[in-house]
């Protein structure tokens, strides 16, 4: 086993929670992964790509905690996982912030339609002959936690997406000033 490699052993070596991501079983499976992890960062907002690489360092043991009991004594190696976060924590960035809706429908649908795909199918898209696949729960874990970062970006600074300005400000005319009220109801 790759000393690298996401395993059980990761709860005595836990640097394989942050690892298990970055190593793969070649250079194709690498490559695939490296493109879909640079999609989101090119379509999203230039200021939120740095926010995101932050939400990565968080999200990245989050998953392989989660991933643990779908191992069943086998090893995880890739960062599809990761890149379903940074899909749907980007999509929602983008279409909460009403900057791109087009490109948050993009992230989001193409997100939404290959996890359905795989649950229909009852298998990931790739399975190689080398001995390894893609693990499916990874994916779908992968775009829960990017969901739940872009949402915590409203309440979280600095880590999440930000959800944009929010509505306008109530203005009150009173002796002829306008003022905006500290506290809204």
């Amino acid at each position: 086993m790759d000393s690298l490699a996401l395993s059980a052993e990761a709860l005595r070596e836990p640097w394989r929670l942050w690892t298990g991501h970055l190593v793969h079983f070649g250079w194709a499976h690498a490559l695939a992964n490296a493109v879909a992890l640079a999609v989101p960062g090119i379509l999203a907002a230039p200021g939120d790509r740095r926010r995101m690489a932050r939400a990565m360092l968080l999200l990245a043991p989050l998953l392989s905690l989660l991933l643990l009991p779908s191992l069943a004594g086998a090893e995880y190696r890739g960062a599809s996982g990761l890149a379903c976060a940074l899909w749907a924590q980007a999509g929602l960035g983008l279409l909460l912030r009403r900057e791109s809706v087009p490109g948050g429908a993009l992230l989001l649908g193409g997100l939404a339609l290959k996890l359905i795909l795989e649950a229909a199918l009852g298998a990931p898209f790739l399975v190689r002959p080398e001995g390894w696949q893609s693990l499916s729960q990874a994916h779908l874990w992968g775009a829960m936690l990017g969901l739940g970062a872009g949402l915590a970006g409203t309440s979280l600074p600095g880590w999440g997406i930000p959800a944009g300005p929010g509505p306008e400000p109530e203005v009150h005319w009173g002796f002829g000033a306008p003022h905006v009220p500290r506290h809204r109801r």
